[in-house]
């Protein structure tokens, strides 16, 4: 594969954006200390990073259409160190909260830019695995960069573990100066195209249910560290264990959903996740309940249910690509940057209603909540594919 060098990099710069998409989940309950503020409250991070990531991904991406990919990876780059720099040096929380909009935001421009730059590197028999390594980037992060950086937190402080996301990305900086190729420059794609591949009915429906599924998940998995707290007792060094566990079985999801959608294809596929994370969510209800009734650990029951959800969530992000591509075959390149702001509009509305489940009931009624999300996919899943939808007209571009 030409411009191997300039790939990888790009996928270092991938681990680090998801690594401090997701690494705040880990870290909460140090950031609600040192700023005396409630859980619920410090994980409202989680939710304006990725409603940033949401809005600013098709916005900023129409308004730079016409400038070159070096300059928005670097332009992107260089804002998100910065911002994870302000967040590391934040004096108080709504510092902090402006810090995590900027890096939303600049996280949003370089992963849309990396998948186009990448596309455009290689040629079309190696694309496919170009793309598979740089998205494979948020894999990782998910699986090593989320629960060792809470491991770092947990050993020094949450600070210290935004500092090293930014000394990773001044590495991914460093290394596009040294291997970045000169990249043909995007067709342009307007606002009003993107508006109407979101809009079609198949398309639409689709991109809510997968706002709904994501935003079940993240119900529980931005405050997962308070969720085992309770109902485990772990501490924070536990709780990297759990963050490393639900990332290996993200892994091993990912692989499954791969084959699964070939063979069985994506509408199935996506459902045997959504259902099979409602599955799990209600063993992780049975876990706090035993819990609370016990008033003891119930730490095998949450361990087995925990692995279980990461295995079956992580088949239906692949599933949801194809399902959109599918939804619209004339502009796939659309599509897929539809569906990942659904993705983080789903992380933002999860975070903001298990924050709001925190500050109204208490841990044990996350998984609940988030299975009620879930199961919502999945009744909008099933009514789609018992219809036939039309799909874009052809003359979208797909680009």
């Amino acid at each position: 594969m030409t411009h191997r060098s300039a790939i990888l990099v790009l996928a270092l710069g991938a681990f680090a954006v998801g690594t401090d998409g997701y690494v705040t989940t880990g870290i909460l309950q140090s950031i609600a200390d040192d700023f005396h503020v409630s859980v619920s409250v410090a994980g409202q991070l989680v939710t304006v990073f990725a409603l940033s990531y949401a809005v600013s991904a098709p916005v900023l991406m129409t308004l730079t259409a016409n400038v070159s990919r070096r300059v928005m990876l670097y332009g992107s780059l260089g804002p998100f160190l910065l911002a994870n720099l302000l967040g590391a040096l934040a004096p108080d929380y709504p510092t902090l909260l402006v810090a995590r909009v900027l890096a939303g935001a600049a996280a949003a421009v370089f992963m849309n830019t990396a998948v186009a730059a990448a596309t455009a590197m290689t040629g079309e028999r190696h694309r496919g695995r170009a793309l598979s390594l740089v998205v494979g980037g948020l894999s990782v992060a998910t699986a090593l960069g989320v629960p060792i950086g809470t491991l770092v937190g947990a050993l020094g402080s949450w600070r210290t573990t935004l500092a090293v996301i930014a000394g990773l990305t001044g590495l991914g900086i460093a290394g596009l100066a040294l291997t970045l190729p000169a990249t043909p420059s995007p067709p342009p794609v307007t606002m009003a195209e993107r508006l109407r591949v979101a809009a079609e009915p198949a398309v639409l429906v689709a991109v809510l249910a997968n706002a709904c599924a994501v935003a079940g998940s993240f119900t529980v998995y931005t405050y997962l560290a308070v969720f085992a707290r309770d109902v485990t007792g772990l501490g924070a060094a536990g709780v990297s264990g759990v963050l490393l566990a639900w990332g290996v079985a993200a892994s091993v999801g990912t692989a499954m959903g791969g084959r699964m959608n070939d063979r069985r294809g994506p509408d199935r596929a996506y459902l045997t996740g959504v259902l099979g994370v409602v599955a799990a969510f209600a063993a992780l209800a049975l876990a706090a309940l035993v819990a609370r009734v016990a008033e003891g650990p119930a730490t095998v029951v949450f361990l087995a249910a925990t692995a279980a959800w990461g295995v079956l969530y992580w088949i239906v992000p692949g599933a949801q690509i194809q399902r959109l591509m599918d939804r619209a075959p004339a502009a796939p390149t659309i599509a897929v940057s539809v569906s990942s702001a659904s993705s983080y509009l789903g992380v933002a509305l999860g975070g903001g209603i298990g924050g709001a489940t925190l500050s109204f009931a208490s841990s044990w009624a996350l998984p609940l909540v988030g299975a009620v999300l879930l199961a919502l996919a999945a009744a909008m899943t099933v009514r789609q594919v018992a219809v036939v939808v039309p799909r874009v007209p052809s003359e979208t571009p797909s680009a």
